[in-house]
């Protein structure tokens, strides 16, 4: 087995939205409540984002279950419109909430990392222009003082955001997230307004002078020319700029991409701005980086687009008939990719400290893979975490500073469209009666996590 060092840290990620469902207080609407509001079939078998798993009834229970496995941490979040549902006024109940789910990690010692803000978008917010609005982003930016005020002295780590260009492909170039259509001059403002976002919060946290880290949570689908074709090797400059190495590097330390501003001024997309925001974002610094990595981005070039309407039109990504796909989510699994992230970050980005926030398989009809005792025999999620944990283990050998591991999830959770279709966790959820079961993996994570190193050795 493994054996990793010995403050190495092992556990997993979950989100609020995806775990607490509405929950034990009053809450705001996000943009999934209006979502699957007004198109509940595009939810798989039509479970929308109301109950979840429960945890803010199951909690005790769930983190019982994550000591038992050993967690050394866990990444979740606050929920935005559970905090304040109108934006304005304080939720009593959910602060109560919020301190009582923590101190019961910090009970079984688990080390929490606290996200602000996890793809669930308030639906005031969304109503007022969501990123795109400069009083959005300042009700934000109070959102996150009232979070570091009273909560500081008992999360560990800050994360400001999860995925943050996620809700802007997918709800402004595609159809997965609200309010699913296709306009790149409004996905450019929403993109500007998260980076502004940002960097707003982590010029807050710096003025507090609050002591714990504090990051973002990025995902790194490394971007691969498909050929070495001299177009193919532009289209992968330009795909990285616009949705892996470029954002990322604005968020990481404010550097922004000259290949970006280019091909959004060619296309006449440059958001609206000023000086004084951009010297906010160029002064921004994170103490950590959180790597969300799943799968590789291969990618070639488009011929012959007359009509594009911005840059990543003329790029297609593509899977090599030759790849190895999780045939239920349609992924290639390469863990290959994060040495070469590891080495980038390494490099390009001062080694900064940094883990894998997420990653993970997901399956369908896990129930097919119980045995006779009822237990889910696992193997391919043990398979997929060895497998991508030995890369881990090859690019801390060669220097690069990465400190834990966090598998995508703790427990099953609800995600999205695709609702409970493709299970991820550690631990079973049953929706019948919202009962919780380990999976195989659990007992391998758990083995895991003891054989690692006594002493600290080969550490960061």
């Amino acid at each position: 087995m493994l054996k990793f060092p010995k403050n190495f840290e092992f556990g997993a990620s979950i989100s609020a939205l995806q775990t607490e469902g509405h929950g034990c207080t009053k809450t705001g609407l996000n943009t999934f409540d209006a979502f699957f509001d007004k198109s509940p079939e595009l939810f798989f078998n039509q479970v929308g984002p109301q109950l979840t798993c429960d945890i803010t009834t199951y909690y005790k229970e769930d983190i019982a279950m994550f000591k038992t496995i050993g967690f050394d941490s866990l990444r979740t979040g606050f929920a935005w419109a559970r905090l304040f549902p109108d934006g304005e006024t304080l939720n009593e109940e959910a602060v109560i909430f919020y301190h009582d789910y923590i101190r019961e990690y910090k009970k079984n010692h688990i080390k929490l990392y606290m996200t602000l803000f996890h793809f669930d978008m308030p639906l005031w917010a969304y109503q007022e222009g969501g990123w795109s609005s400069r009083k959005v982003i300042n009700k934000f930016v109070k959102y996150a003082e009232f979070v570091f005020k009273e909560f500081h002295d008992e999360v560990d780590c800050f994360v400001t955001f999860n995925e943050p260009l996620v809700p802007v492909f997918e709800g402004y170039l595609g159809k997965r997230h609200y309010p699913g259509i296709w306009n790149p001059q409004e996905a450019i403002k929403q993109a500007y307004g998260i980076f502004l976002a940002h960097s707003k919060v982590i010029k807050l946290y710096r003025k507090l002078k609050l002591k714990k880290p504090i990051g973002v949570v990025y995902n790194w689908n490394y971007t691969y020319p498909l050929s070495n074709k001299p177009q193919d090797l532009k289209a992968a400059q330009l795909h990285d700029a616009y949705v892996n190495r470029g954002p990322l590097d604005i968020m990481f330390n404010g550097k922004i991409s000259s290949l970006l501003i280019e091909s959004l001024k060619e296309y006449n997309l440059l958001p609206p701005y000023s000086t004084e925001e951009i010297a906010i974002i160029k002064d921004t610094k994170i103490d950590f980086l959180g790597i969300n990595y799943y799968f590789p981005t291969r990618v070639r070039q488009v011929d012959n687009i007359k009509s594009a309407r911005w840059g990543l039109e003329e790029v297609v990504a593509e899977i090599p008939k030759t790849a190895n796909v999780n045939p239920f989510r349609g992924w290639e699994i390469y863990p290959e990719a994060l040495y070469d992230i590891g080495m980038t970050i390494k490099n390009e980005f001062h080694n900064i400290p940094w883990y894998i926030a997420e990653n993970g398989i997901g399956v369908e009809n896990e129930e097919s893979y119980r045995d006779q005792s009822g237990l889910i025999q696992d193997d391919y999620r043990i398979k997929f975490l060895t497998n991508h944990l030995q890369i881990i283990k090859e690019v801390m050998n060669q220097g690069s500073n990465c400190f834990g591991y966090h598998m995508w999830a703790a427990l099953d959770c609800w995600s999205f469209r695709n609702a409970f279709k493709n299970r991820y966790g550690f631990i079973e959820v049953d929706l019948t009666d919202m009962s919780r079961r380990f999976k195989k993996s659990a007992f391998w994570y758990q083995e895991l996590i003891k054989n690692k190193e006594v002493h600290d050795e080969n550490t960061h």
